[in-house]
């Protein structure tokens, strides 16, 4: 089996939209792997898929997992999306968004400073990602290395959302202006990944609630509790990029990435090199790919 010519070696996740599978390219016999997103027929998702896409392709960073081909195959309620992109080895951030996990902190910043880079190049190229989380950052412990996955693939949701009248993505990581649904740019971005660092940070997500609403309402006018509350050990200038990063109003966050990532970096070289934190391990999960689902990740609300 093959899709748009890439024989497809085996089906390596699944999800709500699409799957993740793994590929290899016919004419380099390297490996590759290819998301597949349902479509169902309609003609404005078509559309999307085919823009967006088309626009992560060409992002070319070192913090960007790149992107080389997409299309559509079928018709109707058969169509189904593709987008090719470089296989990536090692595994995504989520396994370290837990307090007996957490990776050492001036390793979460330089990778939250990677990230920080690569965002700073697609909001350079109009691209605005809007599911920035864990499960979308990849990382190589072996290199130290980060890469954004999934770019292209949010707006579908969106589309999605639309379509059903159901919130699609993963609303603890959205932006207030994001929830709202009002125009957004690259500090929607910037404000997910203030929530990843608090989570890398912490193992804990900064707004939990019992439902929708009451997380929803939390994103929106409660203040985030401060990172030093949970880890004292930390400065407290983590408090204030932290607090920066997850402002309700885009403009008092960050200007654009590079100006966190430089903020980032200079924090990190005033920590010291060991860590308490736990130490980096990746036996528990195998070699990740370049990709993860289009469908809802974890949420801290459960259904009114």
């Amino acid at each position: 089996m093959d899709i748009a010519g890439y024989p497809l070696v085996r089906t390596f996740a699944h999800g709500a939209l699409g799957e993740l599978h793994l590929a290899t390219d016919p004419d380099t016999g390297s490996p590759l792997a290819i998301k597949t997103v349902r479509l169902h027929g309609g003609e404005l998702t078509r559309e999307r898929f085919l823009r967006e896409s088309q626009a992560a392709e060409r992002l070319r960073h070192p913090s960007i997992v790149r992107c080389v081909g997409s299309g559509i195959e079928g018709r109707g309620e058969s169509a189904v999306g593709w987008i090719a992109m470089e296989w990536v080895a090692g595994t995504d951030l989520s396994r370290y968004a837990s307090p007996l996990r957490l990776l050492p902190e001036p390793l979460v910043l330089e990778l939250m400073a990677q990230a920080a880079e690569g965002l700073a190049h697609a909001h350079g190229q109009g691209v605005v990602h809007r599911d920035i989380k864990p499960a979308n950052l990849l990382f190589n412990p072996t290199r130290g290395t980060l890469k954004i996955t999934d770019f292209g693939c949010a707006h579908l949701s969106d589309a999605e959302r639309s379509r059903s009248g159901v919130l699609a993505g993963t609303p603890v990581y959205m932006a207030p202006e994001q929830l709202s649904g009002a125009p957004v740019d690259g500090r929607c971005d910037l404000y997910a990944l203030g929530v990843v660092l608090f989570e890398l940070l912490t193992g804990h997500l900064p707004f939990e609630a019992g439902s929708m609403g009451e997380l929803t309402a939390a994103i929106s006018s409660a203040p985030p509790p401060a990172v030093s509350a949970l880890r004292p050990d930390l400065p407290a200038a983590l408090d204030h990029l932290v607090r920066r990063l997850l402002a309700k109003a885009p403009l008092d966050r960050h200007a654009d990435g590079q100006q966190l990532a430089a903020e980032l970096r200079q924090l990190a070289a005033t920590l010291p090199a060991a860590s308490s934190a736990a130490s980096i391990s990746t036996g528990e999960r195998q070699p990740g790919a370049a990709g993860t689902m289009v469908s809802p990740s974890r949420t801290a609300a459960r259904p009114s």
